[in-house]
């Protein structure tokens, strides 16, 4: 049997999440130069609802059937496996079918309560996508928990250039009938984008093993006997004692690969998952349309003048934000394998492999956090110059200055949000998915209180927004490790190997200072910055790969190529 290489699989997730954001700001520029600011308006009013649905449709059910499919593929339980896909599709496409039915008849009301009735029918063309889209969701669910993640990648890569094509020209065909209808030629195309999408994810489905002839009624199997030459132990015998004696030892939970799932036990199990997930999911965009009505009027309070307090907000949300989602999407490749990976494991009760994945996982970040911090610290005001270029004024405020400063302080916040993703899908995996929700709540009353504090206060104003957003993801991270801590068993052969990373961080970081300061003088500004950044990223990873942060087993896992399992007889 072949098993998918665990880094394979986050890199084929990381490239394309990558990929798909940067086709997706490609888009917005011409998109802008045909709306204009005003349809800009009108489009983004629909999004952050549109947007806000989707999670709640999709972002859970995703997580618990890639978690479940995992389970049932590490015991070959193809039956249970196909009857959870089943009933997560049914649970997405109801919730999805309600939602777009509230869409269509409260779209003109709230796009009065939003100050323009035109947004109205934005929402209307948008509603078909929220159950394309919960439908594409649980599909990719399904792949994630399979680790083929081909099928995620090309659909989102697909969907990102359709919208691009199909956006552009309907807006700019229907532009000479009103502005509204531009907007929604640009809606319209997102919609188009989502059946394209649906359709090369349900050729993928159906060619995928079969699955178009697969014969779900009268389906016979046989359970994996054994994974390795240790004999199998009975649960009954099992004791803590013998769990830490006997760390490799495989065994299964009682009749686990024979018992067939009903539809009430199937829903139970994806409902148990999904619903403290998707809250955990609508946390953060919360937070964001928090932040939309808190922080102007704290600037303002503080004593900046209306149009100050904008620009200092436009610059953090608009400009900022958007730029370090860039690494957190790449991370997030990493966290979004971890689910099927681990989840397996979990399912075989292997105590002693799960220790050594998870603290194979959490190595894995925050090697991958500090490299991503070190990139947007030392070349922060390069990133922005060569993005934006003249389009940041100094009339007011020097608004390059302040955008360099506020990336340089959030640069920090890419490790936090690293080890939330990686955190959170461990806990998800071992069944704790209330904890990362509970965390995130207390944190959330924690950053509040620091917001209305620090933003008020005139030599920190819009920094004190960034200073309580990293310590919301501190304090919560704090949170997911203690609890990590307590459920797993952490392999870590000492701790001093935990923060050996900062060494070569630090020299890396100096290295990349040292050498753009000095090839400005011989070349421009964007070939130093590269220059500099593949010399810096080459040391630290060396550095870390040859040393003895990661173990030779661990190592393995860097093998690109799938990955041998072997079975032997039963003894």
């Amino acid at each position: 049997m072949k098993g998918r290489s665990f880094v394979l699989s986050a890199l084929i997730l990381a490239l394309g999440g990558f990929f798909a954001k940067a086709i997706g700001a490609v888009y917005k520029i011409p998109l802008t130069n045909i709306l204009g600011s005003s349809g800009m308006g009108l489009y983004y009013l629909v999004f952050p609802v549109y947007s806000l649905i989707i999670t709640i449709c999709s972002s859970g059910l995703s997580v618990a059937l890639s978690i479940e499919v995992a389970k049932c593929r590490k015991i070959r339980h193809r039956y249970n496996e196909q009857k959870l896909l089943r009933v997560c599709l049914v649970l997405s496409f109801l919730l999805s079918l309600f939602f777009t039915i509230v869409v269509l008849l409260v779209g003109r009301p709230l796009a009065e309560f939003q100050g323009n009735i035109n947004a109205s029918l934005g929402y209307i063309s948008i509603a078909p996508a929220i159950i394309l889209s919960s439908i594409i969701a649980t599909l990719r669910g399904y792949f994630q928990g399979v680790e083929n993640m081909v099928p995620t990648t090309v659909s989102m890569i697909v969907e990102q250039i359709v919208k691009l094509s199909s956006g552009l020209i309907l807006a700019h065909a229907l532009c000479n009938f009103g502005i509204q209808y531009a907007v929604l030629g640009a809606i319209i195309g997102v919609t188009i984008s989502e059946v394209v999408a649906l359709i090369i994810i349900s050729i993928n489905f159906f060619t995928f093993k079969g699955q178009l002839f697969y014969n779900y009624r009268n389906l016979h199997y046989r359970g994996k006997k054994k994974y390795n030459t240790r004999p199998i132990l009975k649960r009954k015998i099992h004791t803590k004692s013998l769990l830490k004696n006997f760390e490799s030892c495989h065994y299964f939970k009682a009749n686990s690969n024979q018992v067939r799932y009903t539809t009430k036990v199937a829903i139970k199990k994806i409902l148990k998952i999904a619903f403290p997930n998707t809250l955990s999911s609508i946390i953060l965009p919360i937070i964001t349309m928090l932040d939309s009505f808190l922080i102007i009027n704290l600037l303002i309070s503080s004593g900046y003048s209306s149009f100050v307090s904008t620009s200092l907000y436009g610059l953090y949300g608009g400009v900022v934000q958007s730029l370090i989602s860039l690494p957190i999407i790449l991370i997030a490749g990493v966290s979004t394998s971890i689910v099927p990976s681990l989840s397996g494991v979990v399912e075989c009760e292997n105590r002693g492999a799960v220790g050594k994945r998870i603290t194979f996982f959490i190595k894995l970040t925050w090697a991958l956090g500090l490299l991503m911090f070190m990139l947007f610290f030392v070349f922060a005001e390069d990133i922005l110059y060569f993005l934006y270029g003249d389009g940041l004024s100094r009339d007011v405020i020097d608004e390059l200055y302040y955008a360099t400063e506020m990336l340089k302080l959030s640069s920090v916040s890419i490790i936090y949000y690293a080890f939330l993703q990686t955190f959170t899908a461990i806990l998800q995996s071992i069944g704790k998915s209330m904890v990362p929700l509970f965390a995130m709540l207390i944190s959330f009353c924690v950053r509040f209180l620091l917001l209305i504090v620090l933003v008020t206060r005139v030599n920190i104003n819009i920094f004190g927004v960034i200073i309580a957003n990293t310590l919301f993801l501190g304090l919560t991270i704090c949170i997911l490790a203690i609890f990590i801590r307590k459920y797993t068993e952490l392999n870590f052969d000492s701790w001093h190997k935990v923060f050996f990373p900062i060494i070569p961080s630090l020299v890396s970081l100096i290295l990349m200072k040292i050498c753009h300061m000095g090839l400005c003088y011989i070349m421009n500004y964007f070939f130093s910055m590269l220059f500099s950044a593949i010399l810096g990223c080459s040391v630290f990873i060396i550095w870390l790969y040859f040393s003895r942060f990661f173990t030779l087993k661990e190592k393995k896992h860097f093998n690109l190529r799938k990955q041998k399992l072997t079975k032997t007889k039963s003894s």
